[in-house]
């Protein structure tokens, strides 16, 4: 998995399944890295899931409005880093937030004491 600075990103937008990290505070740990998915309300707008620490997957933790939208149903880079403040995390900066594609199977390392299941 390779981690790309959000305002060195090539690409136009973020599909679902990419990932940003970036440091935080109170209620997550001192970095947390989250997931771009689909509005829990059903419409394309995109939206962010926490994946890290004792918040991963508890909620979705911002649904961002249309405008947001980049190609119909992907975040908009440059709205997301326009908006990082207002949206995101107001302690911190677009600058200092990483982000990354969707991972892919290959890249979950399993520790020296997990066993990948055979089929």
């Amino acid at each position: 998995m390779m981690w790309v600075k959000l305002i060195d990103f090539e690409r136009r937008s973020l599909r679902r399944g990419s990932l940003i990290k970036f440091h935080a505070g109170y209620p997550f740990e001192d970095e947390v890295v989250m997931m771009v998915c689909s509005s829990p309300e059903g419409s394309l707008n995109p939206a962010l899931i926490t994946i890290t620490g004792h918040k991963a997957g508890i909620n979705c933790y911002v649904a961002f409005p249309s405008e947001a939208q980049c190609e119909g149903v992907f975040l908009d880079v440059k709205w997301l880093i326009d908006n990082w403040a207002k949206w995101v995390w107001p302690e911190g900066s677009a600058e200092d937030v990483w982000a990354s594609g969707p991972m892919s199977v290959d890249s979950i390392v399993l520790g020296p004491s997990s066993q990948a299941p055979t089929n």
